[in-house]
C-alpha cells in the first residue's frame, strides 16, 4: 500500500509537468530562450530538469540578472514568482529591449511572462502603466506538491506564505493552495475524515469546495473507491508557533539552524553559517579571528533518504546518538579499508571496478556529515544544555527572572539578529511578556543592531509573536506576578492536548554512550516529545495519535473539547463539503444524522499539511507517531522552514 501512495504522491511531479508544457505549447514561435528567477531554479529541478526544457522548444537558458541581462535572440519567456519589484525589474529590462530593438508587427508576442503561483491583480496595471500592455503576455503557473523526501512534501512557495498571510494580511496565495487540494482530492480521492485548525486552513478548504462545485469544474468526487488517506489535517502555523520556536535535538533541525537550506539541500558553509552571519559584526570578526588559517569547507548536502545513506538513518535521530554513529561508521571504513590491502590480484581487480566507487562515495558522504557534526557542537554545544533548560522554564512558565536575564544576557554578550527575537516571541508564547519588558527588549534589540528594526517588532506583533506595542494587556501584566502553580494559557491548552509529556518514574532513561559537549542526553525516544529532549510534543503529531488511536468520533471530541468550536470537520463521510465545528458534529454522529467513518481508522493513513511552513521537528515527531503505531502519515506544507526562517520573515 505504502509504495502505490508513494507512486501516487510522485506523479504530481508529471502532473507539474504538463501544466508547464501546456503553456509552452500555448506561445507560438519555434525558438524560445527562457530567463529564471535564481530562487526557482532549485524547486524547478523537482519538476523538470533542462533536457526537459530542451526538448520542449527551449534553446537557451538564463539566471535572471537584472543589472547584466542576456542578449536577445529568439522569444524570450520569463519564469519569476509573484514578487511586484521583481516584476518591475523584469518590465525594466524588457523596455530596455523594446528601446533598442523594437517587437515586430507578425502578430507573436516577443515577451512572455510566467509567474508562480499566481497574477496579482497590481501586474496588469504595472503592465499598462509601463506601455507595455499587448507587447508581453502574463501565464498563470503554480508547480504542485514536491516530494523533497519519503513522506515530506512541499509546494515551496517564494515568497514565503508565513510572511504574507501572517505578517501582512495578505491572501492572495491562498488561492494557489487550494487549487492544489483540488488536484490532492482528484488524485488521492477525498479522505473520509478532514479536520481543520485554524482560519487559514478553514478558507483554503472553503475555496476547494467552491472550485469543486462550480458549474464548469470537471471534477466531482463520486468515487467509491476508498481513499489513499484515511485521514487529513490541515492546521495554521499559528496554532503552535512553540514548535517552531523551540530548539529542536534532532539531527535534521539542527541542520537548518546552522545552514542556509533550500528544496531539500543545504549549504554546509562552516565558516558563514547562520550562527556567525547574523551575528553583530564585531562577534563575527572575533570569531574569524579565532579560525584564522582554517581550511574553508563548503559542501551540498542533499537531505534525502534515497539519495544519502548516512542521512536516512540519522536525520530523526537525537543528535547525541548521530555523533557516536558516524564515528563508529568512520572506523568501520578504516578497517574496511585496511582488510583490502590485503586482497590478491583478482580479488583486488574485482575491488577495484565494483566496490571502490562505492566506498569512496561512502566516505564523501561520511565527510559531509562530520564536518556538519563539527560545526554544530562548535557553535551550539557550549550554551546548549543551558538554552534547553530556559526553554524548559518557558515551557513550564518557571523561572522567569532567570528566563528574562538570559535574554538580556544574549543581547548584550551574544546578541544574535534572528535567535534573541525568537526568545522574546517564545517567552511571549509561553508566559506572555509585559509592556515594560517589551519596551526594554527592544531598547536593547535596538540599541545593538540599529533602529530600523523597530518595525520588525510590529509585524511580529500582527502574528501574535510579539504584544501589541502601546497597548496595556492585564494579562501580561498579571503574568508578571509570581504566583505558585500558576498556569497561562498556553499551559491551560497544552496540558489539555497533553502536549507535555508524563514522566514517568518506572520509564527507562536511554541514553549513549558518549555525548557532544553541551548536547544533553536524550530522555524517553519512545515518545514524540524527544524532538524537544522530552519537553514537549508538537501540536500536529498530537492530532495524528489522536485519530489513530481513537475507538469513536465522541472519544476525540472528548479529547479535543477545549478546542470543539475551533476545529471544523469534513470529509467524504460526513457528506463532503459541508464543514461544521467539531462539537456540532459530534452532537449530530450522537443523534444519528451523520454516520461518519468508522473507528479505529483503517487503513492508518494520514496526510497533514501545515500553513505557513512545517519544520523537521514535527515531521520526525511524526515519524515516530508512524513506526509505532505502523501507520502511514505524510507531512506537507508551503515550505520546510526553522525557528530562525520564521523570525527572518519579519526582515523582508
Amino acid at each position: 500500500m505504502d509504495s502505490s501512495i508513494d507512486k501516487k504522491l510522485n506523479g504530481f511531479r508529471q502532473i507539474s509537468q504538463e501544466k508547464l508544457q501546456n503553456i509552452f505549447c500555448s506561445i507560438p514561435g519555434s525558438h524560445k530562450d527562457i530567463i529564471i528567477e535564481p530562487n526557482l531554479i532549485k524547486p524547478l529541478e523537482f519538476v523538470c530538469g533542462a533536457s526537459w526544457l530542451k526538448n520542449k522548444g527551449i534553446d537557451k537558458i538564463y539566471k535572471f540578472d537584472k543589472v547584466n541581462p542576456p542578449p536577445r535572440r529568439h522569444q524570450f519567456i520569463y519564469l519569476i514568482t509573484a514578487d511586484l519589484i521583481l516584476f518591475k525589474h523584469v518590465l525594466d529590462q524588457i523596455s530596455g529591449y523594446e528601446s533598442r530593438d523594437p517587437s515586430d508587427e507578425t502578430g507573436i508576442k516577443a515577451y512572455h511572462l510566467i509567474v508562480f503561483p499566481t497574477i496579482l491583480h497590481c501586474f496588469e496595471v504595472l503592465l499598462e502603466q509601463e506601455g507595455l500592455f499587448g507587447v508581453v503576455e502574463l501565464h498563470r503557473f503554480s508547480w504542485d506538491f514536491i516530494s523533497l523526501d519519503g513522506g515530506v512534501l512541499s509546494l515551496e512557495y517564494q515568497p514565503k506564505l508565513f510572511r504574507d498571510i501572517f505578517l501582512r494580511g495578505d491572501t492572495s496565495l491562498l488561492g494557489p493552495v487550494a487549487h492544489s487540494f483540488r488536484l490532492y482530492n482528484m488524485v488521492m480521492k477525498r479522505p473520509q475524515i478532514v479536520l481543520s485548525y485554524g482560519e487559514q486552513s478553514d478558507a483554503i478548504l472553503n475555496m476547494c469546495h467552491r472550485i469543486e462545485n462550480a458549474r464548469n469544474a470537471p471534477f466531482r468526487d463520486e468515487s467509491k473507491d476508498n481513499p489513499d488517506f484515511t485521514a487529513m489535517i490541515v492546521v495554521d502555523r499559528d496554532k503552535d508557533y512553540a514548535s517552531t520556536l523551540l530548539t529542536s535535538v534532532v539531527y535534521a533541525s539542527l541542520l537548518l539552524e546552522l545552514f542556509q537550506y533550500k528544496s531539500g539541500y543545504v549549504t554546509i558553509d562552516v565558516e558563514n553559517n547562520k550562527i556567525v552571519r547574523e551575528k553583530l559584526k564585531f562577534l563575527q570578526i572575533s570569531k574569524n579571528n579565532s579560525s584564522s588559517g582554517s581550511k574553508k569547507d563548503v559542501a551540498t548536502l542533499r537531505m534525502h533518504s534515497g539519495s544519502d545513506n548516512i542521512y536516512r538513518e540519522n536525520r530523526y535521530r537525537h543528535f547525541a546518538d548521530v555523533v557516536s554513529l558516524l564515528s563508529s561508521q568512520a572506523k568501520n571504513l578504516g578497517v574496511e579499508s585496511k582488510t583490502y590491502k590485503e586482497m590478491k590480484i583478482n580479488e583486488m581487480k574485482e575491488f577495484v571496478s565494483n566496490k571502490l566507487p562505492q566506498v569512496a562515495a561512502q566516505k564523501k558522504e561520511l565527510f559531509k556529515h562530520l564536518i556538519a557534526c563539527e560545526a554544530i557542537v562548535q557553535e551550539l554545544g557550549a550554551t546548549f544544555e543551558r538554552h534547553q533548560s530556559i526553554e524548559e522554564s518557558m515551557l513550564l512558565n518557571e523561572n522567569r527572572k532567570q528566563v528574562i536575564s538570559y535574554i538580556e544576557e544574549q543581547i548584550s554578550t551574544d546578541a544574535h539578529k534572528f535567535n534573541t527575537i525568537r526568545l522574546m516571541c517564545l517567552l511571549h508564547i509561553t508566559c506572555g511578556v509585559t509592556p515594560d519588558e517589551a519596551s526594554k527588549f527592544i531598547t536593547n534589540y535596538c540599541n545593538a543592531f540599529g533602529h530600523q528594526y523597530l518595525t520588525v517588532f510590529t509585524k511580529l506583533s500582527t502574528a501574535r509573536l510579539f504584544p501589541e506595542l502601546g497597548i496595556t494587556n492585564k494579562t501580561n501584566i498579571l503574568s508578571n506576578i509570581s504566583i505558585p502553580l500558576k498556569q497561562t494559557p498556553f499551559q491551560v491548552d497544552a496540558n489539555k492536548l497533553k502536549l507535555f509529556p508524563v514522566q514517568s518514574k518506572d520509564s527507562p532513561i536511554t541514553s549513549t554512550p558518549t555525548k557532544s559537549p553541551g548536547i544533553p542526553l536524550k530522555k524517553d525516544n519512545t515518545c514524540p516529545s524527544y524532538v524537544f529532549n522530552g519537553n514537549y510534543i508538537p501540536l500536529v503529531a498530537q492530532l495524528a495519535q489522536i485519530l489513530l488511536k481513537a475507538s469513536s468520533f465522541e472519544e476525540i471530541s472528548l479529547k479535543l473539547g477545549h478546542v470543539d468550536t475551533q476545529i471544523k470537520v469534513s470529509g467524504k463521510a460526513f457528506g463532503g463539503d459541508s464543514m461544521k465545528t467539531l462539537k456540532e458534529t459530534a452532537m449530530a454522529v450522537k443523534r444519528g444524522e451523520l454516520t461518519g467513518p468508522s473507528f479505529p481508522l483503517r487503513p492508518k493513513t494520514i496526510f497533514i499539511f501545515v500553513v505557513g511552513g512545517v519544520t523537521y521537528a514535527e515531521i520526525a515527531a511524526c515519524n515516530l507517531v508512524e513506526r509505532f503505531t505502523g501507520a502511514k502519515i505524510v507531512l506537507a506544507s508551503d515550505s520546510i522552514i526553522s525557528g530562525n526562517d520564521l523570525i527572518e520573515t519579519a526582515f523582508n
